[in-house]
């Protein structure tokens, strides 16, 4: 009885969203300008049509946010049909990069189906039905644009004996290797992507489910945020065809869906605000930019 009564739970998560909460079409305009290089230039989104996406607490996987902190997002997109960028902006009172033990980072993911014809289940895709998803974060680019902040940084007051990755010529440590080094970071060790010095602020990471997970090293796509008074806005730029990835055909449409996280209000992971249904999106009829 307990089994039966929590799937009606869950399935009831899924099911009234579906209905109720859909969310606006975007309609992805034509621009003849670059896009892998000229994305961030604001004066391109000047006149581009905005949507609002209504967004909610997501319910499915603990733990689970205790509020909605999003409740919209205001998506554009343009096309130069090689590349396809979206600007996204949303309400936060604080900027949050992460950075001490128990801080958390501000973020924003964008989710496309990867087979063709109808999406796989919105909550990160299925079983042999994958999600590819594209996930800037804050103190990505803060690394990116200011480098990590070092134990001085985050501590000051503090003043530890030893700290090997921060030796800046580990070579004229004595019995200190970059190998010895490691053991202080086994993401690094284990050969994970997030792990290492990055080219971007985006992760690209592929799902076939809660808890699945898995990064991409060679990353393309690039993005890049600014907060101001109380807003981020975010523009992640992607190629339309990932070999082995998400492929967006100008002439057809397709899907996408949206997560954001609030890292002052402590999400990280499974707390975040999420699209409860896939977003049509309209790339074959957008129009072209003004």
């Amino acid at each position: 009885m307990k089994i039966r009564c929590a799937a009606l739970i869950a399935l009831s998560f899924v099911a009234l969203p579906q209905a109720s909460l859909l969310a606006s079409e975007i309609k992805v305009q034509k621009t003849t300008h670059d896009l892998s290089k000229e994305a961030f230039d604001e004066t391109l989104w000047k006149d581009v049509k905005s949507e609002n996406v209504s967004l909610m607490a997501q319910p499915m996987a603990i733990p689970r946010p205790k509020t909605t902190t999003t409740s919209a997002l205001q998506v554009q997109s343009l096309q130069d049909g090689k590349w396809i960028a979206f600007r996204l902006k949303w309400h936060a009172d604080q900027k949050a990069e992460a950075g001490k033990l128990g801080e958390f980072s501000d973020a924003v993911a964008i989710q496309f189906p990867v087979k063709e014809g109808s999406p796989p289940p919105i909550f990160m895709g299925a079983k042999d039905n994958p999600v590819h998803i594209f996930h800037w974060r804050a103190q990505y680019q803060r690394d990116l644009e200011k480098g990590k902040p070092e134990m001085k940084d985050l501590y000051p007051n503090m003043n530890p004996d030893m700290y090997p990755m921060e030796f800046k010529d580990p070579g004229k440590v004595k019995g200190l290797t970059e190998e010895k080094r490691e053991v202080y970071s086994p993401g690094k060790a284990e050969g994970n992507p997030q792990s290492y010095t990055k080219a971007s602020a985006v992760d690209e990471i592929f799902a076939e489910g809660f808890g699945s997970s898995s990064v991409i090293e060679n990353r393309m796509a690039i993005g890049k945020g600014a907060w101001n008074k109380g807003e981020w806005s975010v523009v992640i730029a992607r190629p339309l065809k990932r070999e082995n990835g998400s492929v967006l055909d100008p002439s057809k449409d397709s899907f996408v869906a949206f997560a954001v996280w609030q890292g002052a209000k402590q999400e990280v992971g499974a707390r975040k605000c999420v699209t409860m249904a896939w977003v049509p999106l309209q790339l074959s009829g957008g129009g072209n930019q003004k």
